[in-house]
């Protein structure tokens, strides 16, 4: 009894405090070392929206074959490492060693004409994500592809992500820059780089927006580990289905499990409080016998969750 009391708490609490990363390492890379949508659509003279999926994230790439060129917007996918190449060409993210964030194989790369989004198959809390450069921009950006532009006073290139309510409306956005060179500054970023997303609450999706001083900019950015765990919502699901009372009916003692720190009170049908635990142990054993038969209700309250679950007491034999 006590080993499967362990596994239920150790359970409900790994679930609670679970922080789970979305990397696209179960995505397979085509042999070019990308995947835009080039190798999945129908034929020249179309445009495509073709989806795919990660873990809960659903992202998209629109892929266009006018007959005499192609193109895409949205988000892509690689495993490329070429830190050399200035060119629309290259699908690679710029870091130290290449690759995606820490040092895994695959990454998203997202070019943006406007702003675009990824959504989830669940409203979630997102945590953190972790973004660079690729390299055609970071090259332009710091002079060395060749085009003799390159950032100086005043440029900048911003990222600006915005959380996507369950209703549909917006959080407030949220800017970072990956390159700047306002009020003094000269940064570029040239690394995977973690940004803080837990201000946003719960949230069905992220919107993604690239703005600049400069209008050659090339409007790509890379994109990896987004980091979410579950929202106060299905914290409270977790908690009233990890909790249990027995046995109900009940005649003399009242188990209820997985309560520890929680506060226990029980209820007669008209409201009156005939019963209260602070500061529980993890399992309650409570002495019913002084109760009148008939029905009650337990109310158990940890921190902001709160469960009331009824409870039937028979006549003691």
């Amino acid at each position: 009894m006590k080993t499967k009391l362990l596994i239920a708490i150790l359970t409900i609490v790994n679930f609670i405090n679970a922080q789970n990363p979305i990397d696209f390492e179960t995505l397979t890379v085509p042999s070019t070392g990308y995947f835009n949508g080039s190798t999945q659509y129908s034929g020249s003279g179309v445009q495509e929206t073709i989806t795919y999926e990660d873990d809960i994230a659903n992202l998209h790439v629109n892929y266009t074959d006018t007959g005499d060129y192609d193109y895409w917007s949205g988000f892509s996918y690689s495993n490329q490492t070429d830190l050399t190449t200035a060119s629309y060409t290259n699908y690679s993210a710029y870091s130290p060693n290449g690759g995606g964030a820490n040092n895994s194989n695959n990454y998203v790369i997202a070019y943006l004409y406007g702003a675009d989004e990824i959504t989830f198959d669940r409203e979630v809390l997102p945590l953190s994500i972790d973004v660079t450069n690729s390299v055609w921009a970071y090259k332009y950006m710091d002079g060395s592809d060749g085009s003799m532009h390159d950032y100086t006073t005043d440029d900048y290139l911003k990222l600006t992500i915005t959380g996507i309510l369950i209703d549909n409306t917006y959080t407030t956005p949220m800017d970072f820059y990956l390159a700047d060179f306002t009020n003094g500054n000269t940064t570029i970023i040239g690394d995977w780089t973690t940004i803080d997303l837990s201000s946003f609450g719960g949230v069905k999706g992220l919107k993604f927006e690239l703005s600049s001083s400069d209008s050659y900019t090339p409007f790509y950015f890379c994109l990896d580990n987004i980091v979410y765990g579950p929202t106060a919502a299905t914290n409270e699901v977790a908690f009233k289905n990890a909790i249990s009372l027995y046995p109900n009916p009940a005649k003399e003692v009242l188990n209820i499990t997985t309560v520890p720190n929680a506060k226990i009170e029980i209820y007669n049908t008209s409201g009156r409080l005939i019963y209260v635990k602070e500061n529980c142990e993890e399992t309650e054993k409570i002495d019913i016998q002084n109760l009148k038969t008939g029905i009650y209700f337990v109310k158990i309250t940890k921190e902001n969750n709160v469960v009331t679950k009824k409870l039937v007491i028979n006549e003691a034999s």
